[in-house]
């Protein structure tokens, strides 16, 4: 099925003027936007790229919408876009972060040095990221669970950016899932789970810092590093 979007968008009384695509992928495209001062917008437009596709787009329409709400209560932190209006039922704008994600990193090393993922000299290469690249990371996704929110789509290399002054960004709140504070045994059960999400997230985290930067991981690090019983189940079951 084709997409389609819009040539120009106005954001703010200002005109955008499209620039090119981002990502096209089976849930949503990432159209990026620039006006006459150089300023960017990424609009995310969800649509799923089936055959009859435009048959769910009230479908989409709500994981767009609730995809806004997750991001309306992390867009104050640092180390996430500032957020942007929403467009039309299926779509937002955010700001455009000028770098690369950590894939883009990743495939840049393995296609200029002949390398594979999970080879410890992958992170002789990774000089693009600054020696506390990750502790900066960390600080974001802490600050994103202090919200009461697992984020859940870490294991995505594609949703860290690197950006142009090497300061990391999350984007990507599409599968977040808020957590709530419970009370009663309903609670005590509640926190329990969240503190598993968490350290899931966690997981992916100091996977991706021990491809890039195993020499920086302390102890602490590399436990956190190894998978979880839960992770074990859940990806079993992903891929069996």
């Amino acid at each position: 099925m084709t997409r389609s979007y819009p040539p120009v968008v106005e954001i703010y009384g200002a005109e955008y003027g499209y620039e090119r695509i981002l990502k096209d992928d089976f849930f949503s495209v990432n159209v990026l936007y620039r006006n006459q001062k150089g300023e960017r917008y990424v609009l995310k437009l969800s649509d799923f790229r089936f055959v009859l596709g435009w048959l769910f787009r009230p479908l989409t329409g709500w994981i767009s919408r609730r995809e806004y709400r997750i991001y309306q209560m992390v867009s104050d932190l640092p180390g996430i876009p500032a957020l942007g209006p929403r467009y039309g039922k299926r779509g937002y704008f955010h700001r455009f972060i000028e770098g690369h994600t950590l894939h883009e990193i990743e495939r840049r090393i393995q296609e200029q040095f002949k390398v594979v993922v999970g080879d410890p000299a992958m992170a002789t290469y990774a000089t693009t990221l600054a020696p506390d690249f990750f502790d900066q990371l960390r600080g974001i996704v802490q600050a994103v669970h202090r919200r009461r929110i697992f984020y859940a789509d870490l294991n995505k290399r594609g949703n860290i950016i690197c950006s142009t002054e090497g300061k990391p960004y999350l984007i990507d709140f599409q599968i977040c899932l808020p957590v709530p504070v419970r009370q009663g045994w309903v609670g005590a059960l509640t926190e329990k789970m969240f503190q598993r999400l968490i350290r899931e997230d966690l997981y992916h985290l100091y996977k991706h810092k021990h491809t890039f930067q195993p020499q920086s991981l302390s102890e602490n690090e590399r436990q956190l590093a190894k998978r979880s019983d839960l992770n074990r189940r859940y990806h079993r079951y992903l891929w069996r």
